[in-house]
């Protein structure tokens, strides 16, 4: 069978194009003016499209919110991931110091934070992703739930890239991970709510010592399971006679 070709595009790009269309309709509207503000009407008018092509790519704005989600989120976890394999994949060369190895993980850890505030700075993404996805429906819950342990375990790869030696079971781990990534969103929450009154690089700092404070806590943890108190070993061998 023959793609159908107008105006040398043939249909299955057509449909992509007009897709896009509406996501970038959904962005504007939404992330301005909020969801309830997203109706049919707007966001053909948005798009310049008819109903019939809405219908042609989602169910609902339901469905059309959970696409333009997954492509703000999405441009930005790739983005994150490029960061973590540069800074992470083994150098070649002469060996580095531990403190210079230290350093540089210290630098991804502020250049992920510095990238994710980047883009909270943007206030049409921060509403989107932090005020509109939450309470919505159980359905965007669950994507919202989704998100948030996909960004936990990046957060756990930078904390251990940060003090690679940590010792920590695996459900723990991702404990830790959600509560790191649950008190970034919440300090990013506020400062767009407030109206930007800090400065990235405020913001990058202070959150930095989250993440470089969690990781020292969990070497030292991890070091204090592995010592044997000196008074316990004593108290455990047989005293001899005098």
């Amino acid at each position: 069978m023959e793609k159908r070709i107008y105006a040398g595009i043939d249909l299955t790009t057509r449909k992509t194009e007009r897709k896009m269309r509406f996501i970038e309709a959904g962005i504007k509207i939404i992330g301005t003016n909020g969801y309830r503000s997203a109706t049919l009407r707007a966001l053909c008018s948005e798009a310049g499209l008819t109903e019939r092509y809405f219908y042609e790519s989602f169910c609902s704005t339901e469905n059309l919110f959970l696409a333009v989600l997954d492509y703000l989120t999405l441009d930005f976890k790739t983005r994150l991931l490029a960061l973590i394999k540069l800074h992470t994949r083994p150098q070649n060369g002469a060996e580095q110091t531990k403190e210079q190895n230290l350093a540089k993980q210290t630098d991804l850890a502020r250049l992920a934070l510095s990238l994710y505030f980047t883009e909270v700075q943007n206030p049409v993404f921060a509403r989107i992703t932090l005020i509109e996805v939450l309470g919505m429906s159980p359905t965007v819950d669950q994507k919202y739930i989704e998100n948030t342990r996909e960004f936990s375990l990046l957060v756990t790869q930078i904390i251990r890239a940060i003090e690679p030696d940590i010792r920590i079971e695996p459900q723990d781990e991702e404990i830790v991970g959600t509560a790191l990534v649950g008190s970034i969103i919440t300090t990013a929450t506020g400062w767009m709510l407030q109206g930007y009154p800090y400065s990235i690089e405020q913001m990058v700092n202070n959150c930095l010592k989250i993440l470089t404070g969690t990781a020292r806590q969990l070497i030292s943890s991890a070091v204090q399971d592995n010592v044997i108190p000196v008074a316990t070993s004593a108290m455990s061998k047989p005293m001899s006679a005098p």
